[in-house]
């Protein structure tokens, strides 16, 4: 295969971010891996960018990527108050927003709204998922540090409703001690379109080498590749953007 490298200048230092959300990043003996980090790494290669990835909490990126210029964090869920706050390029993944309770549960949800009588709903802090329930004025959530402490906490009755992307909810089950089968979902609450984004402050010129690297990466196959070792059944988005700042 003919590796596309995207002519370069002197580039900023960035700190790039994500979160333990298998199978789209997550840690290996210390080491980030996933279907996002193994896309990110390629885009580094070709690009000639060496500046480590960093496993976060969510929390610690969002806060982060808000306060510090040539700051990266992926993946990140497309919203129309991100893309006034960020660079935004992808998407690298697509999948949907669902509530999903234990297949013995008597809730009957047919909108958002529903899920309102929900004794409790686990939700990651400071995802997209708390701040769409927390814009919906929801007075029933359980905030968690990681998605894996809501799934157990739903798996033990302690929650009612778990909030979670289709794409990462099997990963996450599996490493709680449990399977998508225990669980169904109740309600699609919307699409969810994956990007990385670049915090205000960073050159637009390396969001757009990043850009142009992501868009080589889809055209000469790689980019399916990668896709279909981690989402063996789902089909990749191959269409390339860049939004917001």
């Amino acid at each position: 295969m003919l590796l596309c490298v995207i002519p370069h200048t002197a580039q900023a230092t960035l700190n790039i971010y994500t979160e333990e959300w298998a199978p789209i990043s997550f840690s290996v003996d210390g080491q980030p891996d996933g279907l996002a980090v193994q896309v990110v790494q390629e885009i580094q290669k070709r690009i000639d960018n060496q500046d480590p990835i960093k496993i976060v909490p969510w929390a610690r990126g969002w806060k982060i990527i808000t306060e510090q210029p040539n700051t990266v964090l992926f993946t990140m869920t497309r919203t129309a108050e991100r893309e006034r706050m960020f660079s935004l390029i992808g998407p690298v993944a697509v999948g949907t927003t669902n509530f999903y309770a234990l297949k013995s549960s008597k809730l009957n949800i047919d909108s958002i709204e529903g899920a309102k009588q929900a004794k409790a709903i686990g939700v990651y802090r400071s995802s997209v998922e708390e701040q769409l329930l927390m814009d919906h004025e929801f007075t029933n959530l359980a905030p968690s540090s990681t998605p894996l402490l809501s799934a157990k906490q739903l798996m033990k009755q302690r929650i009612d409703l778990w909030c979670n992307a289709n794409l990462t909810a099997p990963s996450i089950l599996a490493e709680a001690g449990a399977s998508i089968d225990d669980v169904k979902s109740l309600y699609t609450i919307s699409a969810n379109h994956l990007y990385i984004a670049f915090s205000q402050g960073t050159p637009t010129e390396e969001v757009d080498k990043w850009k142009e690297a992501l868009v080589s990466i889809k055209a000469d196959g790689t980019f399916a590749q990668i896709y279909h070792r981690w989402l063996p059944n789902d089909a990749p988005p191959m269409e390339t953007e860049r939004i917001g700042l």
